[in-house]
């Protein structure tokens, strides 16, 4: 079990999803109008991660992303929290299935060796994907956003001086290899 601070995160994780699932119950009657998915990619980089996206029209999607990580990683001292909203159109005749391009927009905060090094980034630009399908529940999707970047960072250097800067670019703002089960 990993714990943060004698906090057990794991647990959260799965309440969050339970939650998500609990959230969408009246809207489960019919097929295909829900899925939940995560990003494999923000896995690896232990950032845990959970999204819920609701049809919201023939082929239409609104997802939401909750994304955290754990204190302690094996890459640094870090501490990631975001989340970030994204429209689907989907090419196909029903949501979840094939090619689909949207918006997105997020807003994150990091923090790297105990606030040594942190950063407020908010993202916006165009995100594109394929799902395949794997069986009546499950899809496999991978897509690529691309947008507008601008993040804040404050650095601690020498006798505690903070640094502050803010910067723009046009940059990568999504990559994901997803999961998504679709009720």
């Amino acid at each position: 079990m990993i714990s943060n601070n004698n906090k057990t995160i794991v647990p959260r994780f799965w309440m969050l999803v339970a939650f998500a699932c609990l959230a969408f119950q009246p809207v489960l009657l019919r097929a295909q109008t829900v899925a939940v998915r995560t990003n494999a990619l923000l896995w690896g980089a232990e950032a845990a991660n959970v999204s819920a996206d609701l049809t919201v029209s023939e082929r239409s999607t609104v997802g939401i992303t909750g994304i955290f990580s754990f204190h302690d990683s094996w890459i640094r001292d870090t501490n990631i929290k975001g989340g970030q909203i994204e429209y689907r159109y989907w090419f196909s005749h029903q949501p979840f299935h094939r090619l689909f391009v949207g918006p997105i927009a997020g807003i994150f905060h990091y923090s790297i060796d105990d606030d040594l090094d942190t950063q407020t980034c908010v993202p916006a630009g165009i995100n594109a994907g394929y799902a395949w399908t794997l069986s009546a529940h499950w899809n496999i999707e991978a897509c690529y956003g691309v947008g507008y970047l601008y993040y804040n960072r404050a650095s601690r250097g020498a006798n505690d001086i903070v640094l502050k800067s803010s910067h723009h670019k046009f940059t990568t703002i999504n990559l994901g290899l997803n999961l998504s089960y679709v009720f």
